[in-house]
Order: C-alpha cells, then sequence, then structure tokens
C-alpha cells in the first residue's frame, strides 16, 4: 500500500459544463503517499473570460485574483507532469476529470494515464452513517481545518486528509467484509475493486484474527451484542429525593456540573405526583427549566422502584437520539443506578438479515444496489440496533431497502438461519428488559392503532415535545396514494417476461396458473391507474394554473368523490384486489410446500410477503379514500409546479383525532406526562386539551421560565412598516430589505428572520443581496442557498457576520445559543395560509360545529407558532437579544394581545425605524 502515489484533485471553474465554454480558474493538487501528503501545487487560472457572479459568490475568486495569473496551457506540462501515472482523487471525481481532460486537450497534452478513485463514493461505504457526504460536512464530521470551503487550494488539501482516513478505515475492515466487498466492487469503476483486492489479498497472507468485538457467521461480519437486563438491587437508593434539600445533595453527591432550579423541582415532583395519582398531566415548562431531567429523574425513580418499563416519547428520531446517547447517561451519573434504556422504532425500519445475505448473492450491477450493499456490510460491523435511519442512503438505495426491511416471518421462524442474531427480535428482548423505552409519537401511536403489535406492556407515559402529538396522530391516520409509488410497485411485481417478482414465481410454481391471472390484472392495473390519475391531473390543470393543490372533498362525512373519480377509482381497487388475492393464494401453497425450497428461495418468498403487505396497504388506504364514513377526512390532489403524471398525489388527511386519542390511547394507561415549552395561549390550556381530547379534570402545571427577560430582551414593533395589506409584495419587501440591512449594521449581523411565506422570503434576499452597504455580510437563506436546514445554521455559526433567512421550518427546533443570535425578526404573525387546504378543511369543520374557528383554531395554532418562534431567541441564561415584530397586529388588534400574553414579560418599544435603530444601539451598549 505505501508505494501507492494518490494525486488529490480540486478544481474551481467558470461554471459546471466541461462540454461548453467553461474554464478552469484555480487548479490544485496533493500529493499522497506512504500514508501522509508530501505536496501540494496550486495555481490561480486566467480563463480569458469574466467570473460569473454565482461563482464569485462561491468561491471567493474575482476577477483581479486571476487577471495575471498563467493560461491553462502555460501550466499543461508541470501538470501533465506531476500528477500523470498516479492515482486520480477527486471529491466527485468525474467532474474534475472531465474538466482536467478537456483542458489538457484543447493545451495540446498527451492523454493521462490514471486510474480514478472518488472519495464521495469512499465516504458513503466507509461512513454511511454520516449526515451528508458534501466536503464541507464531511470536514466538520471529522473535525479537519477547512478555512477557504469552495477554494481548489483548501478543498484539495481537505479531499487528500479525508482519503488518508478512509484508508486507515479500509485497513481495519475484518477480512470476511473485505472480500464481500471486494467481489461487489467490480460492479464500480475506477480503483477501487483494485484496491480492495490488494487489501484482501494481504489480510490472507497474514492470516488475520477477528477482532473480539465482531462475530462472522455465514460469511458476513456483524457487530457483536447482549441484552442488559436492569438491575433492581440498590434498594438503599430507591427513595425518591421528593423535597429540594434531597434533590440538591442529589446534585451535589454525583458531582455534575448542573445548577439547582426551582423550577425544574417543581416539574419533577409534578411527574411523580401525577403518576402516583394516576392522573395525566400537562406541563408547560418554559425555556431554561431542564425540561428533560425534569422528566427523567421521577421516571427512573418510579421504574426502579415499581420495577416497570416508562415509555418516552419524542417527537422525532433525532430527539430519541440526543436523549439517548446525552440525558441518560447523565441521569445514570446523577442516581448511581444502573439505567436499562432502549430506542425502540417500528419493525420495517430493522434489518432482516436472512433477506440482505440473500440479496448480496444476486448479481445487480445497478449502482445504488452496489453502493447500497457495500454500505450495509460496513454498517453491520458498526451497528447494534439494526435500525436502518442510522444509515445514508441514496434514492435508489431507499427503493431498494424494501427488499430487506424487517416485515416479521412468513414461513416458519425456524427457517431463518439468522434467528439467532436478529436485530428486531433483539431489541424487542432489550425493551422487555429495559426501565426506559424511548420512542418516537410516530410509533408509538402505530402501536396503539394497530393493537400494540410493537411495544412491550406499559402503563406510564412522558409525551415531550406534546404540542406535535396532535400532529403525529393525524400523520398515523392521514396517508397518500401516488402514482409513483404505485409504479414502483408495478416494476416491482414485473411481468411473466420480465426479470421480477411474478418471473421468479413462475420458476418456483411452474404448475401455478394464477400467475397468468396476475399479469392480465396487472396490464389492466396500469391502464386503471393511468386513467385515475389523469383525471386528477385534468381537475387540478382546470382549477387554477398557479395552484399545485386542490381539495376535493372538504369532509368525507358530508360529501363525496364525483362519480367518474369513484368509478375509476373502484377500478383500480378492483383489479389491486385481484392481485393481492392471487398471490395469497401463491404464498399459501409456499408456505405448505416450504420444506422443498432452499435457503435462496426461502428468502425470496419471505421478500414476497413483504411486498404483499406494502400492497395490501395502498389497496387498503385507496378503498378508505373511496367509501370511509365515519371519520372527518379530507382528500385532496397535491402535484409538482409542471403538473406531471408522475407527481400526482392523492392525499386523505384526518381532520380530527381528539376522540380517538381519548379512547385508544390516554383511556388505556394509569398517567401520561404531557410536556413542551409550548402548551399555552393567553395562560391556558384550553386549547391543547380539547385537540389532545383530554378530560378537562386532569392535572395542569405552567412553570415559567427562569430567565431575566425583563433585563435580557426586547421587543420591538416599527410603526412606520408598510401594511402587508393594500401593499404590493415588490415594495413591500424592498421596504423589508432595506430595514433589515440597517438593523443587521447595528447588530453586526447574527440575526435570524422568520417568513411564513417563501415567496417574500426569496424577493427579500434577492433584494438585500443587491444591497451594497452590507457587501460584507453574508445573506444564507432556506430555499435558495444550498444545504438543509441544519447545514445552513451550521453555516450561520461558523460566520462572523451573517444573516439567516427561514420559513416554516426555523420556527422550531433550531438552537443558536450565545452571542451567534442577537436578533430575531418576525416578519408577520404565523398565521396557516387560508389556501393551504388543512386550513380550509379545519375552518370549515369548526363552523359545521357553530364554532368561531379563528378564536378556536386559526388564533390559537398561530400562537404556539409565534411562542416557539420568540423561543429561538433566549436559549440559555447569559443571552441577550432583541425581537422585531413587522407585523403590527400584534399590537393594533385585540386577537394581537393574545400573541404577547402567551410569552415571558419582556418590555415593548414602538417607533420609527430611526427611534428603533438607536434602541438596538443602547441596548448592545
Amino acid at each position: 500500500m505505501k508505494n501507492r502515489r494518490y494525486i488529490v484533485v480540486d478544481l474551481e471553474t467558470t461554471g459546471n459544463q466541461a462540454t461548453k465554454a467553461d474554464k478552469i480558474i484555480q487548479f490544485s493538487a496533493c500529493i499522497v503517499e506512504g500514508g501522509k501528503i508530501v505536496d501540494q501545487f496550486s495555481t490561480f487560472l486566467n480563463p480569458e473570460k469574466r467570473i460569473p457572479p454565482f461563482i464569485k459568490e462561491l468561491t471567493g475568486i474575482v476577477d483581479k485574483d486571476v487577471k495575471d495569473a498563467p493560461l491553462f496551457e502555460d501550466v499543461s506540462s508541470i501538470i501533465h507532469s506531476l500528477i500523470d501515472g498516479g492515482i486520480f482523487v477527486a471529491h466527485n471525481v468525474s467532474f474534475d476529470w472531465t474538466f482536467l481532460q478537456k483542458e489538457m486537450r484543447e493545451a495540446g497534452e498527451a492523454p493521462l494515464k490514471m486510474k480514478l478513485l472518488d472519495t464521495v463514493e469512499l465516504a458513503r461505504i466507509m461512513y454511511p452513517t454520516v449526515d451528508s457526504f458534501k466536503l464541507q460536512d464531511l470536514a466538520d464530521e471529522f473535525g479537519l481545518g477547512h478555512d477557504a470551503p469552495h477554494r481548489a487550494d483548501s478543498d484539495a488539501r481537505v479531499t487528500a486528509e479525508l482519503l488518508l482516513l478512509f484508508l486507515e478505515k479500509l485497513e481495519s475492515l475484518p477480512l470476511a467484509t473485505i472480500r464481500k466487498l471486494t467481489t461487489l466492487a467490480q460492479h464500480l469503476t475506477g480503483f477501487l475493486a483494485e484496491l480492495l483486492f490488494d487489501i484482501e489479498m494481504r489480510k490472507e497472507r497474514e492470516m488475520e484474527h477477528l477482532d473480539p468485538q465482531w462475530l462472522e457467521y455465514r460469511g458476513i461480519v456483524i457487530r457483536q451484542k447482549d441484552v442488559k437486563v436492569a438491575q433492581y438491587s440498590r434498594a438503599d437508593k430507591l427513595t425518591y429525593p421528593s423535597n429540594n434539600d434531597d434533590k440538591i445533595a442529589l446534585f451535589q453527591m454525583a458531582d455534575v456540573t448542573l445548577v439547582p432550579r426551582v423550577g425544574q423541582f417543581l416539574m419533577m415532583d409534578t411527574v411523580m405526583d401525577s403518576w402516583k395519582a394516576e392522573t395525566d398531566t400537562l406541563i408547560e415548562a418554559g425555556t431554561g427549566i431542564g425540561k428533560t431531567l425534569g422528566y427523567f429523574l421521577p421516571a427512573i425513580y418510579f421504574a426502579k422502584e415499581r420495577q416497570i418499563p416508562i415509555v418516552i416519547s419524542t417527537y422525532t428520531n433525532l430527539l430519541q437520539s440526543q436523549i439517548f446517547h446525552k440525558d441518560i447517561p447523565l441521569l445514570a451519573t446523577l442516581t448511581g443506578f444502573d439505567i436499562q434504556a432502549v430506542v425502540l422504532k417500528g419493525r420495517d425500519h430493522y434489518i432482516n438479515l436472512f433477506k440482505f445475505e440473500q440479496l448480496l448473492t444476486e448479481v445487480d450491477k445497478t449502482y445504488d444496489v452496489v453502493l447500497t450493499k457495500m454500505q450495509l456490510l460496513v454498517w453491520l460491523t458498526e451497528t447494534t440496533t439494526g435500525d436502518i435511519d442510522e444509515v445514508n442512503l441514496s434514492g435508489g438505495g431507499q427503493l431498494f431497502w424494501n427488499r430487506m426491511k424487517h416485515t416479521g416471518w412468513f414461513l416458519s421462524p425456524t427457517k431463518d438461519p439468522w434467528l439467532a442474531y436478529d436485530f428486531y427480535l433483539f431489541n424487542q428482548k432489550q425493551a422487555k428488559a429495559a426501565d426506559l423505552i424511548i420512542v418516537n409519537h410516530a410509533l408509538l401511536l402505530q402501536d396503539h392503532f394497530g393493537k400494540g403489535q410493537w411495544l412491550p406492556d406499559y402503563e406510564y407515559a412522558v409525551i415531550d415535545e406534546a404540542h406535535h402529538f396532535t400532529d403525529a396522530a393525524r400523520a398515523q391516520k392521514s396517508f397518500v396514494f401516488s402514482y409513483r409509488r404505485m409504479k414502483f410497485f408495478m416494476n416491482r411485481l414485473g411481468t411473466l417476461g420480465k426479470e421480477a417478482i411474478l418471473k421468479r414465481l413462475e420458476w418456483m410454481f411452474p404448475e401455478q396458473h394464477q400467475l397468468f391471472d396476475v399479469e392480465i390484472a396487472v396490464v389492466k392495473l396500469e391502464e386503471a391507474l393511468d386513467d385515475l390519475f389523469r383525471l386528477l391531473a385534468q381537475k387540478l390543470l382546470k382549477s387554477n394554473k398557479n395552484t399545485t393543490e386542490l381539495i376535493l372533498v372538504e369532509n368525507v362525512i358530508d360529501e363525496k368523490l364525483d362519480a367518474a373519480l369513484f368509478f375509476a377509482g373502484e377500478k383500480a381497487l378492483l383489479l389491486m384486489r385481484e392481485v393481492s388475492a392471487a398471490l395469497d393464494l401463491i404464498l399459501t401453497e409456499g408456505k405448505q410446500k416450504a420444506e422443498v425450497f432452499d435457503e435462496k428461495e426461502s428468502a425470496f418468498l419471505e421478500e414476497v410477503y413483504s411486498f404483499v403487505i406494502d400492497w395490501k396497504k395502498s389497496e387498503k388506504q385507496l378503498a378508505t379514500m373511496l367509501y370511509e364514513k365515519e371519520e372527518a377526512m379530507m382528500l385532496y390532489i397535491e402535484s409538482d409546479r409542471h403538473k406531471s403524471l408522475g407527481s400526482m398525489r392523492l392525499r386523505a388527511d384526518i381532520i380530527q383525532v381528539n376522540h380517538t386519542l381519548q379512547k385508544d390511547f390516554f383511556d388505556t394507561k394509569k398517567a401520561v406526562v404531557l410536556t413542551s415549552a409550548t402548551l399555552t395561549v393567553n395562560d391556558s390550556f384550553a386549547y391543547i386539551q380539547a385537540e389532545l381530547g383530554l378530560d378537562a379534570d386532569i392535572i395542569t402545571r405552567q412553570i415559567k421560565s427562569p430567565f431575566h427577560y425583563d433585563e435580557n430582551a426586547r421587543i420591538l414593533i416599527p410603526s412606520d412598516m408598510l401594511p402587508v395589506k393594500g401593499t404590493s409584495l415588490d415594495d413591500y419587501t424592498s421596504r423589508l430589505a432595506s430595514y433589515l440591512s440597517a438593523i443587521a449594521k447595528e447588530t453586526s449581523g447574527r440575526m435570524l428572520v422568520l417568513f411564513t411565506a417563501n415567496d417574500m422570503l426569496q424577493k427579500t434576499y434577492r433584494k438585500m443581496n443587491q444591497d451594497a452597504s452590507i457587501a460584507e455580510y453574508r445573506i444564507l437563506a432556506q430555499g435558495v442557498s444550498s444545504g438543509s436546514p441544519a447545514r445552513l445554521t451550521k453555516q450561520f455559526l461558523a460566520l462572523d457576520k451573517a444573516i439567516l433567512l427561514g420559513t416554516m421550518t426555523f420556527w422550531e427546533g433550531v438552537d443558536i445559543p450565545g452571542d451567534d443570535l442577537s436578533c430575531l425578526v418576525i416578519v408577520r404573525l404565523p398565521f396557516a395560509p387560508l389556501e393551504d387546504p388543512y386550513t380550509k378543511a379545519q375552518i370549515a369543520l369548526r363552523k359545521k360545529m357553530g364554532q368561531n374557528a379563528f378564536q378556536t383554531y386559526s388564533l390559537p395554532e398561530a400562537v404556539l407558532r409565534f411562542k416557539q418562534g420568540f423561543g429561538r431567541l433566549i436559549r440559555r441564561e447569559a443571552d441577550r437579544g432583541i425581537v422585531f415584530v413587522f407585523d403590527n397586529r400584534v399590537d393594533t388588534t385585540n386577537f394581537g394581545k393574545a400573541f404577547l400574553h402567551s410569552i415571558p414579560e419582556v418590555p415593548i418599544v414602538k417607533g420609527r425605524e430611526q427611534e428603533l435603530l438607536e434602541e438596538v444601539k443602547k441596548f448592545f451598549e
């Protein structure tokens, strides 16, 4: 390995099309030999054309940087001699290689003789669990210095450092895993297959022993794992610290850096009292209370004392992970208990190792399939959960996952040679032995609506982020019937003449005539689905050329689909039922003949069983859309802006879940504690209680934030801002952009601007970007700047002078503590748009019930969102900052008072632009 010479290259160019007139403006190459970077060559290049503005913004390279630089042809011979014959490495290698070849040809150089290695591909395989494979994100992940992203010299250096990391990890993998990877890599282009083969041969010669952390079974290496059983032997410590002095003593004895907080202690006692009294409880815990520990401490004492599991439910998988990795260790330190906790997901989140093993033997040269197999082989050497959410799969990988996800067993589990190592069963055993079972709202509700299939029996629970619980319940009962998904199903089924499920079933069941009937039904179903979705597309096109959503039925209890759609849907449904009935008969025969099938055939039958489960789910959804009359449900169409047939989706959204939640969830438990920082409107829990279906006599507790908002925050309301109503979007965003620029100069950026509409955000961004007076500030905008909300937040934190513009995603869940955020701007009060189908249906339902829809739905929803937005500013005790509210309705209307009454008491200043800018200056002095 040491004699290999890797040439790690990065280029900056005038655009991304090598085949056109785009040119290289910066070249850099790092030479890697003997496991280290031994040299680097970098140069600017004159493209003999102006650098486009977006390239200047991206790279920071301007025309004067390249004006006196050499032409490519002036240095082509130097570059050729430097790199030729080595292994050409780049992050997204095809881009750099194609550009360099073109420039070399035009300079009259001989063709480069080099093998290619892509660090994007290597990153995907070697580190399948990282969130992003972009160069900057990988540099952040591994703590590599990357001072000048999108500059060739800095990018090449970081890529070289990543290459060394990846090569080191490759060397550390067990021999059996390397063997499998080598076989799969034959289907990839480039140098990787040769590299893996060399490692395999060396490990064979050295007769490498398997590290004890791993277990090799049937040629696949997995991580060793043991079910950890909860211990209840420490009876002397099982007494809950019921008074504040005892809690303070516990904190001090554990020697953890926790500050005793009266509000947190009150929350702990409220949770414990709730469970002892077997009463449901709502707790609004203000920012800074320490909410998670506020329920975790009583939960572990209660679990240990009663020797029962407590279920903790959060809104997202990310929060589940944070709780497990951060809060559980803290809790163990604090109490001295041996705490057994498990993160539990739905069954189809876990890999079925038997199916995966058989899929490895299938020769499928599709790039995403090969890559996914390689990712999973590396992941299996690391994971102790088998939870696919850990893996960053490509779009094609996610489709391929359907073939190996766990769906239980169709044949006897004893036919599964991997039964002893099954991840789903392992997690189930772990859950049965755990004190604390951490789930997300989706699984918790799925378990209840599905009559308890996944979670062990439990009677006490905590619902964190409880303001999302009704949304999660609606999501569980709502669904989408899409053209694209049905096409995916049809392609997996195939025909008797195409290599897919039907063809393979014909090989296994040559006498089974049902397969011909299935093939005919599939052909007819394709036509029926085309007819159904074409009808939907026509309806959408006729409605309004700009809309991508159209309500078909506002509430299925009162209305029904029009006749043409109903009959088109029914025709498709009958054919779907015909297909599933025939497949059921074939599966039944398969079960009867189970003993004659080899392992490959058995695994395939399990895959068909899994496919039929998914098929029947879609079948049931279509039937619900056509015939449901019991539950308040809305039907509507949605598509992309082109209204293409492939983007058509028929959605069914449940409008009300309070009765279902009460009957199927709360009434079945002894005590549930629901908590969040945003549960009250105008200091009242009435709205959230009604939405959740909770009884009026439950315990409610509002615990205010301990932070000194009166000293550390201000709300500023401009009196000279243009009114939204009656002002064109162009005029409004011009004034807004000017105002924001003036504020940014006073706050040195460090500003988060929250919008409720994408078009307003984008127009404001463009206008601010053209403002020369804030040229030194970096403006990041959701939907405009590349990257996810998490990535944009990271960038914002890394920059000295930054302004971040965000829409609904940024109203909650974004944590920017300290000096990084000094100013929050709320452009408009966050009322849901009236044209939104779900909002329309909610308003119609409230009116039908004789309620004031604004007071009972629109206003409380907006207030809760406003509270979430306001909560972005002060995240820690020492944080200081100002909030600008540009919507003067907060001050000039009766309903506006509800927004201000629902947040902590903060000094409010109203005035004209210059007065408010003076206030900002004074505040930060």
